[in-house]
Parts: structure tokens; sequence; C-alpha cells
């Protein structure tokens, strides 16, 4: 193996490993209310945006594809926190009042993320020091234009 290769498999591998470790942190955190972080990240946005979103917007922000922002969609309608609405030929998801309602226990689960990793990891100097690398390393992939909006959305993860 070239040692370029041998590298980008490394990073590869501890990036594999990162994101198992946060994600079942995040399930762990979001768990209480019974959605998962992304339908959780899926209600902020929507709250935000009053007139609400097609599935085509809610895929390109998210970076998911259409298929699983329908699924997604579909789950937070059954709970009763968003809602489809007919504009035109499109389809506007909105959020709903009992969706508004829990908003600040996402926000408490995105702490408890932090929270957690702060509690494992136990060196906060360390922790800002790798915010800071990945913060970087986001802005180097939105040097590509097809990165641009994970670079600005960026920030929002950055524990």
């Amino acid at each position: 193996m070239r040692k370029g290769s041998e590298n980008l498999w490394i990073i590869k591998e501890k990036w594999k490993f990162k994101n198992v470790f946060i994600f079942k942190i995040a399930e762990e955190s979001f768990e209480k209310i019974d959605i998962y972080p992304t339908h959780g990240f899926l209600m902020i946005i929507l709250k935000e945006e009053e007139n609400g979103l097609t599935v085509n917007q809610i895929s390109e922000t998210l970076a998911i594809a259409p298929s699983t922002v329908t699924r997604f969609v579909d789950k937070l309608i059954s709970k009763g926190y968003v809602k489809r609405e007919k504009s035109g030929k499109n389809s506007i998801t909105k959020i709903t009042e009992e969706g508004l309602k829990i908003i600040p226990d996402i926000y408490k689960s995105w702490d408890g993320i932090s929270e957690k990793i702060e509690e494992v990891v136990g060196n906060e100097e360390y922790l800002r020091k790798t915010g800071e690398d990945f913060k970087e390393f986001a802005d180097i992939l939105g040097k590509d234009k097809k990165y641009d909006q994970i670079s600005e959305d960026f920030d929002f993860w950055i524990i």
C-alpha cells in the first residue's frame, strides 16, 4: 500500500469509528423524545422556515436523498410533529404546533450529546482543538462548490 493510500485508509477508519461512536451517543440522547437526531435537525430547519420546505429543499439542506427525506417526514407526520400541504405542484412540509412544543427537548438532546462526549473524553482542550480541526477540514471541502452548504452548516455540529 502506498504511503498516501495508507494515510487515507487510517483517516477513513478513524472517521468511521468517530461517526459510529457519536451516532450511538446521539441516538441515546434522542431516545427520550423518540426521534432520531436527523429528525431533530429537520424539525429545527422547519422551525426556521415558516413557509415550509419541499422535499428537494430539505434533501439539499441535509445532504440526504429525497427518498430518505420522505421517510423522515412520514415518521414525523405519524407523531404529529410536521404536516404536508399542497402548494401548486409542490408538497410543502411544515412544522406543527405539536412539533414546536418539543423543540426545547430537541435542543436539550443536542446538548446531551456534547455533555456525554465531554464526559467520555474528559479533555476540554482536546475537544476544542478537534472541533477547530474538523471546521478547517469542512472549510477545505467547502472550497468545492458541491460542498458549500455542508461547510456553512458545519458550525452547528461543532461540539
